[in-house]
């Protein structure tokens, strides 16, 4: 899904380049590498936002519910 939505983003930047090109405004920065890096980066960040976020929640997330859980598990050796 991350993927997709990446896709999504680089193809409406490839379509302004595509439409800004046409009214013959041209940005020497705006070009097919630097839309395809700006790809990258945004993937790469929205998957280390998720990483970031899993490790949190993995550490610090330990709510009473959760705390229950592992201690009835424990209980019935299930764990």
């Amino acid at each position: 899904m991350i993927n997709d939505v990446v896709k999504q983003i680089v193809g409406f930047f490839s379509a302004i380049m595509l439409f800004l090109g046409t009214l013959n405004i041209e940005f020497q920065w705006l070009t097919d590498a630097s839309i395809n890096a700006f790809g990258v980066v945004l993937s790469a960040g929205i998957f280390l936002s998720v990483n970031l976020y899993t490790i949190y929640k993995n550490h610090y997330g330990f709510t009473r519910k959760a705390i229950n859980q592992k201690a009835w598990l424990e209980r019935e050796d299930k764990l």
